[in-house]
This record gives structure tokens, C-alpha cells and sequence, in this order.
């Protein structure tokens, strides 16, 4: 009950602790978010600013070059005016007249000086301008780097989502927290990782030796020693020697069948473990002979052997009708027709190998049973395929191989062959194959006690075994004659 609470409290800590890390993060993020409108702001206010300046420079040079011609037009009317005077036989020029025209030409330098200023403040407040946009450029970059980059994070995230699932955490109630913990530190500390790398490339230490073990040892030592001294004894002595060593004999045997035995049962133990974890290797590494992997036949051979195993001249003659089939009754439980669901299709590839040899297209049953989201797309693809009524034709092509049935295996005949279908086709014709058995089995058209293999539920080899096994034990205990014939089908996988 105390555990109890602690983990209680434990996990709500933790819930806690994620929710402050959570609200850090958002008030972070509305504070990034703050300053960069301030910043927009800011340099909104200085363009708007500068656009003024240069408004008013523009037009200061607009008035001072309106200035300019009005002086030069004034100025190429008083030298036309001059002109017709002289033509008419008028006098020369004035004073009052010079002095005007001194002042119109000072007063034109004077502009001109003005407009030449502002011309310069108008260059450099477009420069400043331009160095601002190239600023603003390289920042508009880096923050669309920034951008992409953590679309890739995210990307990448996803992608690790959908192929390994959420990251669990863990707890401090965990019995795996401390592991994790060591571990993860490999994650952001190079050194932490290259020390767990050295320590997972240690040698291992030899297990230490039992005490049974050392006085055997020390035993064996001893009878080697004695030995030597019998050797070199005179015969009076060698009598004495003799019944010692019989001794240490009797003694080192019997810790020898206590050690033996010791292996034995730590043997047993192992191998119950092994059966217990995975019966269908135990029994195969068990039972299986040595065998070859070489076929030494070329390919017109193998052409032929293909053509007679699998062709049937006669397939294009249709069957005569035969008589004495008794028709079953109508079906009280109707077939399934509905799409596959997400859990029939977990059923298949939980119940399949995970080191089944992949088809054509080198996609594994281990992706689809590691990556649940990936499995769950699989699924909407056979969910189309069986509303749209079509198969597709990788799920129907397959790669022939090979395996050898004994050791030293060169001919095709002591070969067996295995066709390799790709994953998708198999989980999808698994859940059809499951709902017809279904099917047969609950409306009675099948027979059990005849019917034995592909029966789920039904350990038809473990039967048959044990049924010979009783005929066997019944007929050595009475004394009975018993005959056990075996049928082995030639290429009865091939027909």
C-alpha cells in the first residue's frame, strides 16, 4: 500500500514537473514571439522615418532644380532681350542691369551648391537604406534556415514516432530508471558514450570456481605428485603410497559425479528454459541434420524439373461429372465479408515469425511488428484493396529458393523448394484464410476427427504422435505385434 502511494506521488510529481517544463516552453515561446514584434515594429517606425527624409530631400531637390531652370530660363531671357537691343541700336548694358544679373548668377551658385548637398544626403540615406535591406535580407535567410531546420527536426521526429512509437517515460518507481538513466547519458556526453562502449567491449571474466571444483584440481595435483613419488619409492614404501592414491581416486570420482551431475541438471534447467521461450527452435536446433546448400544443376536441368513438376498437359480437358457427392446443408452462419480489421491484421503479424525471410520487396514481418503506425497504414491499404476488389500483383509474385533436405545435397530432387511472397500479400490472405476456416469449421463442413492440419486449435501432429506413442507402449507391455507403415509423398509441397 505504501509503494502504492509513493508511486502515486512519484508519477504525479512527474506530471508535474512535465507540465512546469510544458508552461516554460510556452512562455518562452510567447516571449520569442514579443520581441519579434517589437523588432517588426522597430523597423517599421525606421523605414517609415527614413521614407520621410527621403521624401523631403526628393522634393528639396525637386524645388532647387525647379529653381535652377526658372534662373536659367530668366537668364536666357535677358540675353535674348540684350540681344534685340543691340540689334535696334540701343546703348550697353547698364549697371542696374550687370548687377542683376550678378546676383542671378550668384544666387544660381548658391543653388546649385544646396542641390549638390542634398544630392549627397539623398546617396547616403541610400546607402544606409540598402545596407538595412541587406541586413533584413541575410536575417530573412537565417531565419528561413532556422525554419527548415526544425522542419527537418520535426520531419525526423515523426519519422522516429512512426517507426519506433512515443518515447516511454520512466518514473523514478520504475525498476528501470536508474538504467535508462545511465544510458541516456550517452545521448548529449561523448565521453559517457565512448565509456559505455568500453564497457560493453570488456572481455568477460571467467565464472569463479566452485569449491568443489578447486578441491578437484587440488586433488588431481596431488595424484600426480603421489604418482611420481611411487615411482621413485622402494617397495616396502610403495604399498603405503598405493592405498593413498586409492583414496584420493575414490574421492576425486566422487566429486566428479557430483560436478557431472551438477552440469547435468544446470544443462536440463537451460534447455527447459530454451523450449519454454521459443519451442519451435529448440526442437529444430534439436532435430535438424547438417545440411548442404549447394545445387549443382544448370539451368536447362532446372527449366526441365520446373515444367514437369508444375505443368499439366491435360489442364485444358475439362473434368467428366462425378457422382456420389452428398451436397452439405445451407450454411447457418454466414461468411464474414466485411473489410479486414486493424485487429485481425495485429492477430497475423503478432502470430507470425519475426525471422521469416522477406518477398520480392525485402519488407520483413519485424518492421510491421516494431512500428505500429506503419502497420496501421498497411491496414488502410488492405482495407482499399478489398473494397476495391483488387489485389495487386507483387502480393501474387514470388521468389523461388532453394533448401537442401539432407547433407550433401546436389541433385534438384534433394532440394525442396520454398516460394517467398512479399509480407503485405500474406497478412492479407491470412485474414481471408482465417475467416474461411471459420467459416467451414462453425457451420460443420469440415470434419475434425479426420481433419487435422490447418484446424486452429487443433494439435493434429502432437495427436497423431501420441496416439502412436500409446499403440507402441501397449503393444511392448502385452507383448503385441504392431506394424507402422510411413507414407512420405514425393514433392507433396510442390503438387
Amino acid at each position: 500500500m505504501r509503494k502504492a502511494r509513493m508511486a502515486k506521488f512519484e508519477d504525479k510529481q512527474l506530471q508535474q514537473r512535465l507540465w512546469e517544463e510544458k508552461t516554460l516552453k510556452i512562455n518562452k515561446w510567447q516571449e520569442t514571439l514579443r520581441m519579434k514584434i517589437q523588432v517588426e515594429n522597430k523597423e517599421k517606425r525606421s523605414k517609415a522615418a527614413a521614407d520621410r527624409t527621403l521624401s523631403k530631400i526628393n522634393r528639396e531637390i525637386h524645388d532647387a532644380t525647379r529653381l535652377i531652370d526658372t534662373m536659367l530660363a530668366l537668364e536666357k531671357l535677358r540675353l535674348i532681350r540684350r540681344d534685340a537691343a543691340q540689334k535696334r541700336g540701343g546703348s550697353a548694358i547698364g549697371e542696374s542691369r550687370q548687377s542683376f544679373e550678378d546676383k542671378i548668377k550668384d544666387m544660381t551658385r548658391l543653388v546649385r551648391a544646396q542641390l549638390e548637398s542634398y544630392e549627397e544626403e539623398e546617396a547616403k540615406l541610400k546607402q544606409v537604406l540598402k545596407t538595412e535591406e541587406e541586413e533584413k535580407s541575410k536575417l530573412e535567410w537565417q531565419d528561413r534556415e532556422d525554419q527548415a531546420r526544425l522542419e527537418q527536426e520535426e520531419e525526423d521526429r515523426k519519422l522516429r514516432l512512426i517507426l519506433f512509437g512515443p518515447d516511454e517515460i520512466v518514473c523514478q518507481s520504475d525498476p528501470l530508471f536508474l538504467c535508462n538513466q545511465y544510458y541516456k547519458q550517452a545521448s548529449y556526453s561523448l565521453s559517457s558514450l565512448l565509456q559505455i562502449r568500453a564497457k560493453q567491449h570488456q572481455p568477460k571474466c571467467p565464472p569463479p570456481r566452485s569449491r568443489r571444483q578447486l578441491e578437484m584440481d587440488t586433488l588431481c595435483k596431488q595424484k600426480r605428485k603421489l604418482k611420481k613419488q611411487i615411482r621413485a619409492a622402494s617397495s616396502e614404501e610403495t604399498n603405503g603410497l598405493l592405498v593413498i592414491w586409492r583414496q584420493l581416486k575414490a574421492r576425486h570420482s566422487a566429486l566428479s559425479k557430483a560436478e557431472s551431475a551438477r552440469k547435468k541438471r544446470s544443462q536440463k534447467r537451460k534447455n527447459q528454459e530454451r523450449f519454454i521461450r521459443d519451442p519451435f527452435q529448440f526442437a529444430r536446433q534439436l532435430f535438424q541434420q547438417p545440411k548442404s546448400r549447394t545445387l549443382a544443376v544448370d539451368r536447362e536441368e532446372l527449366e526441365t524439373h520446373l515444367k514437369k513438376t508444375y505443368s499439366d498437359p491435360t489442364r485444358e480437358i475439362p473434368l467428366e461429372e462425378t457422382t456420389g457427392f452428398v451436397w452439405p446443408a445451407a450454411p447457418g452462419i454466414k461468411l464474414d465479408s466485411k473489410p479486414p480489421s486493424l485487429q485481425e491484421v495485429i492477430a497475423v503479424v503478432n502470430k507470425a515469425r519475426a525471422k521469416s525471410v522477406p518477398g520480392p520487396n525485402g519488407v520483413p514481418y519485424l518492421l510491421y511488428k516494431r512500428c505500429p503506425n506503419v502497420l496501421k497504414k498497411l491496414h488502410k491499404i488492405l482495407r482499399s484493396a478489398w473494397k476495391n476488389i483488387k489485389i495487386s500483383k507483387e502480393w501474387m509474385t514470388a521468389e523461388g529458393m532453394y533448401i537442401p533436405k539432407e547433407q550433401d545435397s546436389k541433385g534438384i530432387n534433394q532440394f525442396r523448394p520454398i516460394p517467398l511472397l512479399n509480407v503485405e500479400g500474406k497478412i492479407f490472405f491470412s485474414v481471408m484464410a482465417s475467416r474461411l476456416t471459420k467459416y467451414l469449421t462453425e457451420n460443420g463442413y469440415i470434419n475434425t476427427s479426420v481433419q487435422k492440419g490447418g484446424i486452429p486449435g487443433v494439435s493434429g501432429c502432437l495427436e497423431h504422435a501420441t496416439m502412436i506413442w500409446e499403440a507402441i507402449q501397449r503393444a511392448k507391455s502385452k507383448k503385441l505385434n504392431l506394424d507402422v507403415i510411413w507414407l512420405d509423398l514425393a514433392n507433396a509441397a510442390d503438387q
